[in-house]
């Protein structure tokens, strides 16, 4: 009666790991249909503009331009970025990685 013992015992054993593996591969899928879809759609870039004065800035391409001044004269890149548009100034300042710098509008 012993060997009747281990029989039953061994059997559980071995359902628990295939049960194991089926939801790891239906994990897998999950994570990879999730994966395509965010690389399927491109990331939203909206546009934003200031108007003053009858005049219209679009801040997307100040930024761009910013960016651009500072690797120009640095080769790391941009950790941290924050610009300042003063449209009654016609200018707009940077602080890239604590470098500031002044683009005019």
């Amino acid at each position: 009666m012993p060997e009747k013992k281990k029989t039953a015992a061994a059997a559980p054993a071995v359902e628990a790991p295939a049960a194991e593996a089926k939801e790891t591969k239906e994990t897998k899928t999950r994570k990879s249909a999730k994966a395509s879809a965010r690389r399927g759609r491109p990331p939203l870039a909206p546009e934003l503009y200031v108007e003053f004065s009858g005049k219209q800035y679009n801040v997307t391409d100040i930024i761009d331009r910013a960016k651009a001044d500072y690797r120009a004269t640095h080769k790391v890149g941009v950790q941290s970025c924050k610009v300042y548009i003063k449209p009654e100034e016609g200018a707009a300042y940077y602080v890239i990685n604590k470098v500031s710098g002044k683009l005019e509008l």
